[in-house]
């Protein structure tokens, strides 16, 4: 009996013990799989988490390696990670070689008993190493939409046996937690880079619209100025003020001299300084710059201050300087900007900026420059035109100087010696009037002088000159003056104006003669001066530009007279018309009479 019962408790045992065995390893199993569960909460940590699955493999499977092959999307390679004695080391494999080459070829499992009898094992690395391969087992890890992303592999079973269905499950739990954690972690890296990225991409952009901001102040700042200092300030204060550095300094060549200009502005809207330089000190950062490459000086603590600080008036200590090059390659100057106002770094963005305010800076000191010289032409060119007005209008006070000359000599009364000397007088005074202008104009100024002007002593004063220059020619003087009261308005530049119509009118009724009228009146708020003759009148094809310089119908005429005429009226915020038909023409003279001319 007791043999009997031993018999049958032998069975018993030993199943007891196999269960308890099984347990023991699902219980490990279980572990193993809640260790690799809580490392896929810290994806950013792969590294760690692939070494936990590698280990938890061997030691699970009581293999001697395990080894996690990861396709590399860059060269299409399987990169090997495997475990031996604790130490993880790397290997690279070709898909389709060897046996983690073909479960990622197929995408399925692969359970080898004899490694040496199966062809697609290769023994590279066991003749490498002196390892003996003999059993393997090798599962695909498959991602969320079933794309093989590598294989776990592990070699080996410790007792020498050869994997088991059971070991292939377990394997295969491990590989899907691996590819799920692997997947996760690449797509929230993927995450943080494209967040990265954007945030790169949105700090260019704002740089960019920064400097587009500038750009558009710097353009409107620039085109209000009327100067080449005005034009440096509004450079250095929109720059300073928004690229946030504490002072600039422009170096620009002068044309008319060997000497460069240096303009500089420190923030705080202090005045622009400005003074001729003779030559920037060789090592500052705008010296170097002019001579062709851009410079850039970051804070540092302690620093000597820059070259130029002598020649500013003020210590800089940082900076980052860009030459002005016109398109035909010269160097017209240099752009500097100092002391970042929060000591922050200089960098290749500040080159960038300084280059592209120095591409503006370029354009608007080339088109200033190329204003001032077409303006100096054209008051070149307008002088020669009013001297020739000048010279032209020159004729009625001579000859009426030479009229009361030739009276002056034939008279002995003391009393008309003295009126005719009076009336000499007045006439150079004329000439030193269109002197006067001359100067005035050369120097860019345009001022009338306005004075007080008694209508009835004006027109008996205009009465006597025209009767002098209508000595000895068949022509008739009649006066209207219907307004005798007081006026304002330049009296040299409206007397040169009347007699230029005067001297029109007798030369267009010709030898004939005929009769010539003046009139004066008041029309509202207006001073009406009107020329009449008895000629032929004006032709049809030069009545509509009879006011335009050389314009004339005389032969040998220098078509000035009538556009001096037009100049003057319009210096008093007046209008010169005219009517003309058979019976001969009519000039009408229109001015403001108030104390100030209109524009």
């Amino acid at each position: 009996m007791n043999n009997h019962e031993g018999r049958v408790d032998r069975p018993l045992r030993e199943r007891l013990e196999q269960l308890e065995l099984d347990l023991a390893r699902e219980r490990k199993a279980n572990a193993a799989l809640r260790d690799v569960a809580l490392a896929l909460g810290t994806p950013l940590d792969l590294d760690n988490m692939l070494e936990l699955v590698l280990a938890k493999a061997a030691d699970l499977l009581e293999a001697d390696r395990a080894t996690l092959y990861l396709i590399d999307d860059a060269t299409g390679e399987l990169v090997s990670r495997h475990v031996t004695g604790g130490t993880v080391s790397t290997i690279r494999l070709s898909v389709g070689d060897g046996i983690a080459g073909s479960v990622v070829k197929s995408g399925k499992t692969i359970r080898v008993r004899e490694a040496y009898k199966d062809k697609r094992f290769d023994r590279t690395w066991d003749l490498q190493t002196g390892y003996r391969t003999r059993a393997i087992l090798a599962v695909p890890m498959k991602n969320h939409v079933g794309r093989t992303i590598g294989v776990l592999q592990v070699l080996n079973k410790r007792d020498g046996k050869e994997f088991s269905a059971d070991d292939e499950g377990m394997l295969a739990s491990l590989a899907t937690q691996a590819a799920i954690s692997i997947d996760n972690a690449r797509l929230f890296l993927s995450v943080v880079q494209k967040n990265v990225q954007l945030r790169d991409a949105q700090q260019q952009l704002e740089r960019k619209v920064a400097q587009l901001n500038l750009l558009f102040d710097l353009e409107s700042a620039m085109a209000r100025a009327g100067s080449e200092p005005e034009l440096a300030e509004a450079v250095l204060r929109e720059t300073v003020q928004a690229a946030q550095f504490s002072a600039g300094a422009l170096l620009v060549s002068d044309p008319a001299s060997e000497l460069p200009i240096l303009y500089w502005f420190r923030r705080g809207n202090e005045p622009l300084g400005s003074r001729p330089q003779s030559r920037p000190p060789a090592d500052s950062l705008l010296a170097r710059a002019m001579a062709g490459s851009p410079q850039l000086t970051p804070p540092a603590q302690d620093a000597r201050p820059l070259a130029e600080s002598s020649s500013l008036g003020f210590d800089v200590r940082s900076g980052v300087a860009v030459s002005l090059t016109s398109e035909e390659g010269a160097a017209l100057g240099a752009l500097g900007l100092y002391d970042p106002l929060d000591d922050r770094p200089l960098l290749d963005d500040d080159v960038e900026l300084a280059r592209l305010v120095a591409v503006n800076a370029t354009t608007a000191v080339s088109l200033q420059r190329a204003r001032d010289s077409r303006e100096r032409t054209e008051r070149l060119s307008t002088i020669g035109r009013l001297l020739s007005g000048v010279l032209h209008d020159l004729k009625t006070p001579m000859t009426v100087i030479a009229g009361y000359v030739q009276l002056l000599s034939m008279t002995e009364d003391p009393k008309l010696r003295e009126e005719y000397t009076d009336l000499i007088l007045r006439q150079f005074d004329h000439i030193t009037a269109m002197q006067r202008e001359v100067l005035a104009f050369a120097r860019g100024e345009r001022t009338l002088l306005l004075s007080k002007v008694y209508l009835s002593r004006y027109a008996d004063e205009l009465r006597s000159q025209v009767e002098r220059e209508l000595q000895g020619r068949p022509v008739k003087l009649e006066m209207n003056v219907n307004d005798r009261g007081i006026a304002r308005f330049d009296e040299g530049k409206i007397t040169r104006a009347l007699h230029n119509l005067v001297r029109n009118a007798i030369e267009a009724m010709g030898p004939e003669g005929g009769t010539l009228t003046l009139g004066v009146d008041r029309d509202g708020d207006s001073i009406v001066f009107t020329v009449a003759d008895t000629g032929p009148g004006i032709p049809k094809e030069i009545e509509g530009k009879l006011f335009e310089s050389f314009v004339s119908q005389k032969p040998g005429g220098t078509g000035l007279g009538l556009a001096i005429v037009k100049k003057v009226v319009g210096e008093h915020g007046g209008s010169a018309s005219v009517s003309s038909s058979s019976k001969g023409a009519v000039f009408h003279l229109r001015i403001p009479h108030g104390d100030t001319p209109r524009s």
